[in-house]
């Protein structure tokens, strides 16, 4: 097979990235600059992500999950950035400051928000990088792989979180009216 520049494999291959790229970039990015809680390391997580995928897929190996394969990169990259500097915790105080993504149609501001919201409530760091993940539309074995943890591990998570989020709404915790009525129809992105 011919892997050199400009080959049929290799033009194939640099399109499914940059295919890869379009969709899933932004909530990659999202994801990393509010776990690194620093958009430099974000960035760099995000351009190591998709350089190993091309250094994978360029020497044929078949990957099932791309984009939990992408954010799987991403979150290692960013956590062995973390050990080399300082031991910080989950950036979950990041998510106030974490612009919303421009080319995701279908969430628009509302993410930002609920995610914002989800602080107030009392989520734990780890349910809410489960629901980060989740708005970013990965399965629950994709989060799992993400965050090294099992699937059934995950769906236990977030069904936690989606009770608090739940008690916050009936209790009347957030002031946010968006965010209530968002988690009261049980909108997809909202868990």
């Amino acid at each position: 097979m011919d892997r050199s520049p400009g080959s049929p494999l290799t033009a194939g291959i640099e399109q499914e990235i940059v295919d890869l790229y379009e969709r899933e970039a932004g909530g990659i990015l999202r994801y990393a600059g509010a776990l690194a809680r620093n958009q430099e390391t974000a960035y760099d997580a995000l351009q190591e992500a998709f350089f190993r995928f091309f250094l994978c897929r360029s020497a044929g190996q078949q990957i099932r999950s791309p984009k939990g394969w992408l954010f799987r990169v991403a979150h290692n990259y960013v956590l062995d950035q973390k050990k080399a500097g300082s031991r910080n915790e989950v950036g979950v105080e990041s998510l106030r400051n974490m612009p919303c993504p421009a080319h995701h149609p279908e969430a628009g501001s509302h993410v930002s928000e609920l995610l914002q919201g989800l602080l107030e409530i009392g989520l734990s760091p780890r349910e809410i990088e489960c629901v980060r993940l989740r708005t970013e539309d990965l399965r629950y074995e994709e989060i799992a792989a993400v965050l090294g943890l099992q699937a059934g591990t995950v769906g236990a998570l977030l069904a936690r979180a989606h009770g608090k989020i739940r008690k916050a709404v009936r209790l009347g915790i957030h002031k946010n009216r968006d965010f209530a009525q968002a988690v009261a129809e049980g909108k997809r992105y909202a868990y």
